[in-house]
């Protein structure tokens, strides 16, 4: 029964009742110690109090309190109630309009709150949390005094994720909310920011239709005709409109990868369609916020570097070191001269002039013989009708409050790029805040100084930090620099060092503090080396600072390029890695790489320069990626320089370039032996790491500092196969980098290897090296 007005819940007196649906009722309540009205959904359906409902419940609240946009309801308080056993509920702004399945929109509205939501759930989806139930009735609109649309605003974020839990077993509207539900969904895939931008397409069809794309009398047929049928031309219903049509028809697209990048995307295009139509041509849709403007510069003077003058792309590099940068004078590496000779490139610090490093006779056990390229694996959308009979079937004379999941946990989090490393500097991300220490000779460490710390600092007034990336190089003056970016709030932020511009704000003045890169959004990943920095934005690559080895990746070989240049051809991209001007991305599950390819590490067949990507063959789902380098010097003063791309396709760990023992160079993928089940890899100065299928790291490689993790250090022998770092287990992340591993276990970090500016982050580690983890003091 509903809760009379006049009564009090949690705390709360009930104004009025209004609304009930399947999970529960929603009132209008006063919060009596703030005086205001706010909106209170009760969760009251059978089951709710469970404990194990609760406890899920309270994890949702939590996620959706956590979303601070316009366009999502806030989220004020949650508890659950004395009332019928204990029933969950949560507060939220009260906002005073109908939902989009009440209410009348013009075109032009329904296009200007589709943008509005296409921001929020962008947002959303950025900070890894999905909605899973997109619809009209789940989007208010509220209107200025003069009637104009002000705001489109989502609700329930994390309710279908409830509706999920099998502690439930209320009546719902199974066939109401599967009208929307993305095919992908249906066949048991989890849930993605692209099937939310699937059911907002479907709702966008119904406001302007009347109707929705698919109908059908029973859920059965329903979930048949999302999978199988393809939507219906917007034309035949609408004809005024039919240039949205192709647009909607994309969103829909029965394989997520053919949808657009993300909902801002989807919105854009349906936005410059509906400027095609008779309505469109007398109306402006204004995008909520504008779209980024990106900066392309124009070609810029030859360069004025003797010694980093750009190769033809037809040329095979010279056996012979290039010349250093010519970056300003900065502090040297500390203690450059005592250290061991490896380093991650030729122009980046070395770790002392006498140092033997890996010796050319140590094996590469993991090499093996190159197997036949991996098939392609690409699931097939699917559904089987005993499937879709289960999922409706009555339970104790009820049907479940049903939403189609693959798991009841929560949206994964992604925790790639969350540890980086570069000469004696790491930065970590915790608890969304960005983390950095060691050395700062350049103002790296972002907390507005050059002192170095032994202990984590955290950067500034960050947060919201999901990646982040250094990269350093070595100047003519031999002293070496060091730049950062992190990705912020679905923006880019740079510090330290800036010669080329690698900070992005079109200055060429090294900064101690984060700028904000231009005005890229949706940025979800970024990579630095060689003076040049890149950024993932909305799924397209940029990169821009320094490109006289064809690293920025668009033709343009200037010495200096100041602003965030996009690179033509590449779409869907999800990653990107470089290190001493090679780059790689991974771009609708291929790599393509670019820039220096003295060892193949493009992994075309070649050692030719490339100024654009190239696409390496031979690999089929490419789900990790990473570039890395390194130099040493032998007895007679002679620099060898090795570099490295590796990713993991398929499961299997594919390397390409130079070989761990050096004597040995590889221009196609080859497979690694000793691994399976692999879900992220990591190399650089000939260290390789990977998580494997039962999360726990395995490396194998250059070991000199104990960066391996096998509790022992070795000048002189490489390890030779894959070895498991015993000491840790739930490994969601590892990096490594200038003879130092760092690996995530779900809020902590641990790291091993070289210790000589205190890049282990604890001041109890030891001061030269540690051969086993050691946790970092957050």
């Amino acid at each position: 029964m509903s809760a009379q007005p006049g009564s009090v819940i949690a705390g709360y007196r009930v104004v009025s009742l209004l609304g009930s649906g399947g999970m529960g009722d929603v009132y209008v309540v006063e919060n009596t110690q703030l005086q205001r009205n706010e909106a209170m959904k009760v969760i009251s359906v059978a089951g709710a109090s469970n404990p194990d409902f609760q406890q899920r419940f309270a994890n949702e609240a939590r996620t959706a309190a956590s979303l601070d946009h316009p366009s999502i309801i806030t989220v004020h308080g949650y508890g659950v109630a004395d009332q019928d056993g204990g029933l969950p509920w949560f507060t939220m702004s009260y906002l005073d309009g109908p939902d989009m399945a009440s209410t009348r929109l013009t075109p032009v509205e329904t296009v200007q709150a589709v943008s509005q939501v296409a921001e929020g759930l962008d947002y959303a989806h950025h900070r890894g949390i999905v909605h899973r139930d997109i619809k009209p009735a789940n989007i208010v609109i509220t209107r200025d005094n003069d009637g104009a649309l002000a705001r489109a605003v989502i609700l329930d974020f994390g309710i279908a994720k409830l509706a999920d839990s099998p502690q439930l077993t209320a009546m719902n509207s199974v066939v109401g909310t599967m009208a929307y539900t993305a095919p992908e969904i249906i066949s048991g895939q989890s849930a993605t920011g692209r099937s939310d931008q699937y059911s907002l397409a479907c709702a966008t069809y119904q406001v302007l239709t009347g109707h929705a794309p698919f109908e059908a009398d029973t859920a059965t047929a329903l979930m048949m005709a999302h999978v199988q049928k393809p939507p219906p031309p917007l034309g035949q219903a609408r004809p005024d409109l039919a240039p949205l049509g192709p647009v909607l028809a994309r969103a829909m697209a029965k394989d997520p990868a053919a949808r657009y990048p993300d909902c801002r995307a989807f919105a854009a295009e349906l936005r410059r369609a509906f400027a095609q139509t008779a309505a469109g041509t007398s109306t402006t849709v204004a995008p909520t916020p504008a779209p980024p403007q990106h900066f392309t510069p124009a070609p810029g003077p030859a360069p004025s570097n003797p010694g980093f003058t750009p190769v033809p792309v037809a040329q095979q590099y010279p056996p012979q070191t290039p010349a250093p940068m010519s970056g300003p004078g900065g502090t040297p590496y500390p203690g450059v001269v005592s250290q061991p000779a490896y380093a991650s490139n030729p122009q980046q610090p070395g770790f002392g002039p006498g140092g033997p490093g890996v010796p050319p006779s140590g094996p590469w056990a993991p090499g093996g013989v190159p197997g036949p390229p991996p098939r392609r694996s690409r699931r097939g959308l699917f559904i089987a009708l005993a499937i879709a009979a289960v999922a409706v079937i009555a339970v104790g004379g009820t049907a479940p409050l049903w939403w189609p999941s693959s798991s009841d946990e929560a949206p994964a989090k992604s925790y790639y790029q969350t540890i980086a490393m570069s000469f004696g500097s790491v930065c970590s991300v915790h608890d969304d805040d960005l983390y950095c220490w060691g050395d700062n000779s350049s103002g790296q460490l972002g907390d507005g100084t050059t002192t170095s710390r032994n202990a984590p600092t955290k950067v500034g007034a960050l947060t919201g930090v999901t990646a982040v990336a250094l990269g350093t190089y070595k100047t003519e003056g031999d002293d070496y620099v060091t730049t950062t970016c992190a990705a912020v709030d679905g923006s880019a932020y740079c510090w330290g060092a800036n010669h080329y511009g690698q900070i992005g704000d079109g200055s060429t003045d090294d900064k101690t503090a984060p700028v904000k890169v231009g005005d890229l959004e949706g940025v979800t990943a970024v990579a630095v080396s060689m003076g040049s920095s890149c950024a993932i934005a909305d799924a397209e690559l940029y990169c821009w600072g320094n490109g006289e080895f064809g690293q920025l990746g668009t033709g343009d070989t200037s010495e200096r390029v100041t602003r965030p240049a996009k690179i033509p051809g590449l779409h869907d991209v999800t990653q990107v890695s470089a290190a001493n001007g090679t780059v790689c991305a991974v771009a609708d599950k291929d790599v393509y790489c670019w820039g220096d390819n003295r060892d193949g590490q493009i992994g075309d067949g070649s050692t030719a320069v490339r100024n654009t990507p190239v696409k390496v063959n031979g690999l089929g789902e490419v789900t990790s990626l990473a570039v890395g380098a390194s130099s040493y010097t032998d007895s007679d003063d002679k620099l060898t320089l090795n570099y490295y791309t590796c990713a993991v396709s398929d499961g299997d760990t594919y390397c390409w370039g130079s070989q761990p023992s050096g004597s040995e160079t590889v221009q196609t993928p080859r497979q690694v032996s000793g691994l399976s089940d692999v879900k992220q890899v990591a190399v650089d100065v000939a260290t390789f790491c990977a998580v494997d299928g039962d999360d726990k790291v395995q490396c194998w490689g250059n070991n000199k500092f104990g960066q391996v993790g096998n509790g022992s250090s070795d000048e002189n022998t490489a390890v030779g196969s894959p070895t498991t770092v015993a000491a840790l287990s739930d490994v969601r992340y590892v990096a490594t980098g200038t003879s130092l591993t760092c690996a995530r276990t779900g809020d902590d970090v641990y790291c091993w290897g070289l210790n000589s500016s205190g890049q282990l982050g604890s001041p109890q580690a030891p001061s030269d090296k540690s051969t086993a983890p050691v946790k970092v003091a957050f």
